[in-house]
């Protein structure tokens, strides 16, 4: 036990070590994180080069895409409209950050068609390593819109420049995609193959970034075939590489996995712990996603250890946070749609600016031609410029109704979905009411079997007071005894009891049956009555057996389930 104990305090004492390390990276990697991003807006007010303004504009682009969207946006779109057209490599770069601001905001067709727009426009260029970058950008796009053949298509379409063109690490991040799709398509070997080699060219470049994405991608495959241990190790290697490389939202993502590990296997407290480090560090990067992610694993936590107030509350703050994100990405998608049609007004009010100027033109050349031309043009240009007119009304007016449509659409889904979040929550509080009204039952109805044993318990005692004084016949006392250890033996309740208790702890008796197919009545009888946690005491006299016999059965018990030495049978049979 000493031994135990030392062992814990130095794991204990390492975890710490492990995390002040991860506190100090995080914090010089947010001010570094800082410098850079302060540096890049210096750079942006001093230029005077249209080109370098682009570039600019383009890593401030790509710099917020993970973080803020709507931020992302308004810099690659400011960068596409300073190109003009004419900086052809900069505006497919720019269509591409915009693609994938789409795509992060769940609009797949606009992220589809700025995607396209941008490869058509690499592939006109000599740069294969942007044009790999993009076909891997539209194999996500594809595998989220649920089109599988084309994803893997261009998932191999970008493995294939990578490797023509000798870039490791654009090849190894897109073995990583494929890891994924092959994970989501639940075919693990191609999912561990393609993740495995991603890991081989990270480690040969020595890129930690890679490395974590790779380690958390291994470690989330390991989570689904039930392989715990495992996912906690590679979990472990992720949230260390995050911390070398200074990448703290994917930090906080490998620390809620740490955190989901421990409470899938029990460990409840170091569960709340990494769970709560997860929250801490998403609140301080402002990421609302992996705040919600951290509140919905809390909940699940304390609602497996039966702290059902804490659970709920959780619950509530996943809730309204939910709320306040549908919110958030429904105005943004608004916003992002509002300043692409304006964007499209002001094009066509160029490009009607650049035919009147032309018709301008072709009239003046006109006037030297002589007064009848010119008076038979004027009747032409007139009729056309009416008809010109027209037609751009009807146009402008056919576009508004489409835009009202579109908005009244977003309206309905929105309401939709308030709908649906509203009746998930009565589901809830409907399931933890009836919950909590069966383990009632459930723990009236043993109580009720307690007393009537121990009142059985005593009225045989009584009886074996009576024989010794031989107030009774002995006959009629044996029998009387008799009857009652019946009675303990073969309580016709306890198939009431057994039903109440599969209704609270469904298909536990079903579970241990499968691994343990030779236990006995009494023993799944014993384990029922464990899983309640309930005392010896109370176990001895609802089984109708004195103390010294239930030390036996569980004995016997143990010996038939085989815990780990170190573990306590009444722990090993909580997790079932």
């Amino acid at each position: 036990m000493a031994n135990i104990r030392f062992l814990f305090c130095i794991m204990l004492r390492y975890m710490c070590l492990v995390l002040i390390l991860l506190y100090i990276s995080t914090f010089q990697a947010l001010s570094q994180e800082t410098d850079s991003l302060n540096h890049l807006h210096e750079l942006l007010k001093e230029s005077r080069d249209v080109q370098s303004q682009v570039i600019i504009l383009n890593r401030l682009g790509e710099y917020y895409l993970d973080i803020k969207p709507d931020s992302s946006f308004f810099y690659s779109k400011s960068a596409l409209d300073k190109a003009k057209g004419q900086l052809k490599t900069e505006s497919a770069r720019a269509k591409r950050t915009i693609g994938r601001v789409f795509f992060t905001q769940g609009a797949y067709d606009q992220s589809l068609a700025y995607l396209f727009e941008s490869l058509n426009e690499f592939r006109h260029s000599d740069d294969q390593y942007e044009l790999a970058k993009t076909h891997s950008a539209l194999g996500l796009a594809y595998q989220y819109s649920k089109s599988s053949k084309e994803a893997l298509g261009h998932f191999k379409q970008a493995m294939s420049l990578f490797a023509q063109w000798n870039n490791p690490s654009g090849l190894a991040e897109t073995y990583g995609h494929v890891g994924h799709y092959f994970e989501k398509k639940g075919n693990y070997d191609s999912a561990f193959y393609y993740q495995n080699q991603a890991l081989e060219i990270y480690a040969s470049v020595s890129d930690f970034r890679g490395k974590a994405l790779v380690f958390g991608n291994l470690g989330s495959i390991y989570e689904d075939l039930g392989d715990f241990e495992q996912a906690h190790a590679y979990f472990w290697q992720a949230a260390k590489y995050d911390s070398l490389n200074h990448n703290m939202s994917s930090l906080v993502v490998s620390l809620n996995n740490i955190g989901d590990i421990y409470r899938k296997i029990g460990v409840y407290d170091s569960a709340l712990y990494y769970t709560d480090q997860a929250l801490v560090l998403a609140k301080s990067l402002d990421l609302s996603y992996q705040v919600r992610s951290a509140y919905r694993d809390l909940a699940k936590t304390y609602r497996e250890q039966g702290e059902l107030v804490l659970a709920y509350e959780y619950f509530d703050s996943v809730h309204a946070l939910n709320q306040t994100l549908f919110s958030s990405q429904i105005a943004g998608q608004i916003a992002n749609f509002q300043t692409l049609y304006n964007t499209r007004e002001k094009e066509q009010a160029i490009a009607l600016l650049q035919s009147q100027r032309q018709v301008e033109r072709q009239s003046r050349n006109m006037i030297m031609t002589g007064a009848i031309a010119l008076t038979i043009f004027a009747a032409v240009f007139i009729w056309l410029e009416r008809r010109r007119r027209l037609n751009q009304r009807q146009f402008f007016s056919t576009q508004k109704a489409l835009d009202d449509e579109k908005l009244k659409n977003v309206e309905l889904q929105q309401h939709a979905l308030e709908t649906e979040l509203e009746n998930k929550r009565l589901k809830e509080e409907q399931f933890y009411s009836e919950l909590e009204s069966r383990s009632q039952d459930l723990t009236a109805k043993t109580l009720h079997i307690i007393q009537k044993n121990r009142l059985l318990r005593d009225i045989r005692t009584q009886i074996d007071h009576l024989e010794k004084e031989k107030k009774v016949k002995n006959n009629a006392l044996a029998k009387l005894s008799g009857a009652i250890d019946k009675g303990f033996q073969f309580d016709r309740e306890w198939e009431e009891f057994q039903r109440r208790f599969d209704e609270v702890h469904q298909d536990f008796l079903d579970r241990i049956r499968t691994h343990y197919p030779k236990l006995t009545a009494t023993d799944t009888r014993l384990c029922s009555l464990i899983r309640l946690k309930l005392s010896s005491r109370d176990i001895s006299t609802i089984m109708g057996v004195t103390p010294d016999s239930l030390r036996i059965s569980r004995y016997r018990l143990r010996k038939k389930l085989d815990p780990p030495t170190n573990q306590k049978l009444k722990d090993f049979i909580l997790q079932f």
